[in-house]
Protein backbone atom coordinates (compact mmCIF):
# COMPACT_ATOMS: atom_id res chain seq x y z
CA UNK A 1 0.00 0.00 0.00
CA UNK A 2 2.80 2.43 0.88
CA UNK A 3 4.52 1.65 -2.42
CA UNK A 4 1.31 2.38 -4.31
CA UNK A 5 0.74 5.65 -2.45
CA UNK A 6 4.30 6.77 -3.17
CA UNK A 7 3.90 5.91 -6.85
CA UNK A 8 0.68 7.95 -7.00
CA UNK A 9 2.41 10.87 -5.26
CA UNK A 10 5.35 10.79 -7.68
CA UNK A 11 3.04 10.65 -10.69
CA UNK A 12 0.99 13.57 -9.36
CA UNK A 13 4.18 15.54 -8.74
CA UNK A 14 5.43 14.99 -12.29
CA UNK A 15 2.00 15.94 -13.64
CA UNK A 16 2.00 19.18 -11.62
CA UNK A 17 5.51 20.00 -12.81
CA UNK A 18 4.71 19.40 -16.48
CA UNK A 19 1.60 21.55 -16.11
CA UNK A 20 3.83 24.33 -14.76
CA UNK A 21 6.03 24.01 -17.85
CA UNK A 22 2.94 24.01 -20.08
CA UNK A 23 1.74 27.20 -18.42
CA UNK A 24 5.06 28.82 -19.32
CA UNK A 25 4.39 28.30 -23.05
CA UNK A 26 0.89 29.75 -22.70
CA UNK A 27 2.06 33.03 -21.22
CA UNK A 28 2.04 36.14 -23.38
CA UNK A 29 5.82 36.31 -23.85
CA UNK A 30 6.27 36.84 -27.58
CA UNK A 31 9.52 34.83 -27.50
CA UNK A 32 7.52 31.62 -27.06
CA UNK A 33 5.21 32.28 -30.04
CA UNK A 34 6.94 29.78 -32.34
CA UNK A 35 7.44 27.09 -29.66
CA UNK A 36 5.12 24.09 -29.63
CA UNK A 37 4.85 21.33 -27.10
CA UNK A 38 4.98 18.06 -29.06
CA UNK A 39 4.40 15.43 -26.38
CA UNK A 40 5.44 14.01 -23.04
CA UNK A 41 6.78 10.48 -22.78
CA UNK A 42 6.98 9.54 -19.12
CA UNK A 43 9.04 12.32 -17.53
CA UNK A 44 10.38 13.44 -20.93
CA UNK A 45 9.05 16.75 -22.28
CA UNK A 46 9.49 17.39 -26.02
CA UNK A 47 9.09 20.84 -27.55
CA UNK A 48 10.07 22.29 -30.92
CA UNK A 49 10.27 25.67 -32.61
CA UNK A 50 9.97 26.86 -36.19
CA UNK A 51 7.29 24.43 -37.36
CA UNK A 52 4.77 27.10 -38.35
CA UNK A 53 4.91 28.46 -41.94
CA UNK A 54 5.84 32.03 -40.93
CA UNK A 55 8.82 31.04 -38.79
CA UNK A 56 9.86 28.40 -41.32
CA UNK A 57 10.02 31.07 -44.03
CA UNK A 58 11.99 33.40 -41.75
CA UNK A 59 14.51 30.60 -41.17
CA UNK A 60 14.89 30.07 -44.93
CA UNK A 61 15.70 33.78 -45.22
CA UNK A 62 18.44 33.48 -42.60
CA UNK A 63 16.53 34.71 -39.54
CA UNK A 64 17.31 32.25 -36.72
CA UNK A 65 15.83 34.27 -33.86
CA UNK A 66 13.43 31.47 -32.96
CA UNK A 67 16.40 29.19 -32.20
CA UNK A 68 17.69 31.74 -29.70
CA UNK A 69 14.19 31.96 -28.21
CA UNK A 70 14.01 28.17 -27.90
CA UNK A 71 17.24 28.21 -25.92
CA UNK A 72 15.79 30.95 -23.71
CA UNK A 73 12.81 28.64 -23.18
CA UNK A 74 15.19 25.87 -22.05
CA UNK A 75 16.53 28.19 -19.35
CA UNK A 76 12.96 29.06 -18.41
CA UNK A 77 12.17 25.37 -17.93
CA UNK A 78 15.15 24.96 -15.58
CA UNK A 79 14.02 28.05 -13.70
CA UNK A 80 10.46 26.69 -13.48
CA UNK A 81 11.72 23.42 -12.01
CA UNK A 82 13.77 25.27 -9.42
CA UNK A 83 10.78 27.38 -8.43
CA UNK A 84 8.51 24.32 -8.33
CA UNK A 85 10.88 22.55 -5.94
CA UNK A 86 11.10 25.61 -3.71
CA UNK A 87 7.36 25.85 -3.05
CA UNK A 88 6.43 22.16 -3.19
CA UNK A 89 7.24 20.25 -0.01
CA UNK A 90 9.41 17.14 -0.42
CA UNK A 91 10.17 17.46 -4.16
CA UNK A 92 13.57 17.69 -5.78
CA UNK A 93 12.92 17.30 -9.49
CA UNK A 94 15.83 17.69 -11.88
CA UNK A 95 16.14 17.73 -15.66
CA UNK A 96 18.69 17.16 -18.39
CA UNK A 97 18.00 19.12 -21.58
CA UNK A 98 19.12 18.06 -25.05
CA UNK A 99 19.08 20.72 -27.78
CA UNK A 100 19.47 20.39 -31.54
CA UNK A 101 18.63 22.29 -34.70
CA UNK A 102 17.84 20.99 -38.17
CA UNK A 103 15.14 19.69 -40.52
CA UNK A 104 12.38 17.44 -39.21
CA UNK A 105 9.42 15.57 -40.63
CA UNK A 106 6.12 16.30 -38.94
CA UNK A 107 2.64 14.97 -39.30
CA UNK A 108 -0.40 13.36 -37.75
CA UNK A 109 -0.20 9.60 -37.26
CA UNK A 110 -2.81 7.07 -36.26
CA UNK A 111 -6.54 6.71 -36.92
CA UNK A 112 -8.18 6.14 -33.56
CA UNK A 113 -5.92 8.01 -31.15
CA UNK A 114 -4.35 10.50 -33.55
CA UNK A 115 -1.05 12.07 -32.55
CA UNK A 116 0.88 14.98 -33.99
CA UNK A 117 4.57 14.15 -33.88
CA UNK A 118 7.96 15.02 -35.33
CA UNK A 119 10.75 12.64 -36.23
CA UNK A 120 14.02 12.36 -38.08
CA UNK A 121 17.75 12.56 -37.39
CA UNK A 122 17.43 16.02 -35.82
CA UNK A 123 14.96 14.70 -33.25
CA UNK A 124 17.03 11.59 -32.57
CA UNK A 125 20.18 13.63 -31.94
CA UNK A 126 18.34 15.99 -29.59
CA UNK A 127 17.25 12.91 -27.65
CA UNK A 128 20.86 11.69 -27.52
CA UNK A 129 21.98 15.10 -26.27
CA UNK A 130 19.54 14.65 -23.41
CA UNK A 131 20.43 11.05 -22.59
CA UNK A 132 24.20 11.74 -22.57
CA UNK A 133 23.78 15.07 -20.82
CA UNK A 134 24.34 16.27 -17.28
CA UNK A 135 21.59 17.02 -14.77
CA UNK A 136 20.76 20.71 -14.66
CA UNK A 137 22.55 21.50 -17.90
CA UNK A 138 21.69 22.05 -21.57
CA UNK A 139 23.80 20.03 -24.02
CA UNK A 140 23.98 20.67 -27.76
CA UNK A 141 26.07 19.45 -30.70
CA UNK A 142 28.81 21.65 -32.12
CA UNK A 143 26.75 22.31 -35.27
CA UNK A 144 24.33 24.46 -33.22
CA UNK A 145 27.03 26.78 -31.87
CA UNK A 146 27.09 29.30 -34.78
CA UNK A 147 23.37 30.04 -34.31
CA UNK A 148 23.67 30.69 -30.56
CA UNK A 149 27.20 31.96 -29.87
CA UNK A 150 26.23 35.65 -30.12
CA UNK A 151 23.72 35.28 -27.29
CA UNK A 152 25.01 32.56 -24.96
CA UNK A 153 28.18 31.23 -23.37
CA UNK A 154 28.79 27.79 -24.88
CA UNK A 155 31.83 26.08 -23.35
CA UNK A 156 33.00 22.96 -25.10
CA UNK A 157 32.34 19.75 -23.20
CA UNK A 158 34.52 17.61 -25.46
CA UNK A 159 33.96 14.26 -27.13
CA UNK A 160 30.87 12.32 -26.12
CA UNK A 161 30.02 8.83 -27.34
CA UNK A 162 26.62 9.15 -29.02
CA UNK A 163 24.63 6.09 -30.04
CA UNK A 164 24.45 5.82 -33.83
CA UNK A 165 26.92 8.71 -34.30
CA UNK A 166 30.12 7.65 -32.57
CA UNK A 167 32.22 10.31 -30.85
CA UNK A 168 30.80 13.83 -31.19
CA UNK A 169 32.01 17.20 -29.94
CA UNK A 170 29.32 18.72 -27.74
CA UNK A 171 28.89 21.96 -25.84
CA UNK A 172 26.99 23.14 -22.80
CA UNK A 173 24.89 26.29 -22.85
CA UNK A 174 25.62 27.69 -19.40
CA UNK A 175 24.29 31.25 -19.35
CA UNK A 176 23.08 34.20 -21.34
CA UNK A 177 25.53 36.88 -22.37
CA UNK A 178 24.91 40.46 -21.26
CA UNK A 179 22.93 42.76 -23.58
CA UNK A 180 26.14 44.71 -24.24
CA UNK A 181 28.00 41.53 -25.24
CA UNK A 182 25.14 40.44 -27.50
CA UNK A 183 24.96 43.81 -29.22
CA UNK A 184 28.73 43.88 -29.73
CA UNK A 185 28.76 40.33 -31.14
CA UNK A 186 25.96 41.07 -33.61
CA UNK A 187 27.58 44.34 -34.72
CA UNK A 188 30.97 42.65 -35.22
CA UNK A 189 29.41 39.82 -37.20
CA UNK A 190 27.56 42.28 -39.42
CA UNK A 191 30.77 44.26 -39.99
CA UNK A 192 32.69 41.10 -40.86
CA UNK A 193 29.95 40.08 -43.26
CA UNK A 194 30.12 43.49 -44.97
CA UNK A 195 33.90 43.29 -45.26
CA UNK A 196 33.66 39.82 -46.79
CA UNK A 197 31.11 41.08 -49.32
CA UNK A 198 33.29 44.07 -50.26
CA UNK A 199 36.27 41.80 -50.78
Amino acid sequence: KQWYQRRVAITAGIDDLLMSVDNTTRRSDVRWAAIQKIKTVGPCYMAASGLDPVTEEQTRQGNHEHIVNLMEFCFKILETIKQFNSYTFGTNFTMKIGFNYGPVTDGIIGQNKVLYDIWGDTVNLASRMMSTGVVGRIQLPAACVPFLIDHFKLPRRGKVRVKGKGDMITHFCVERKTPEQIRSNIENRAANSTNSTDA
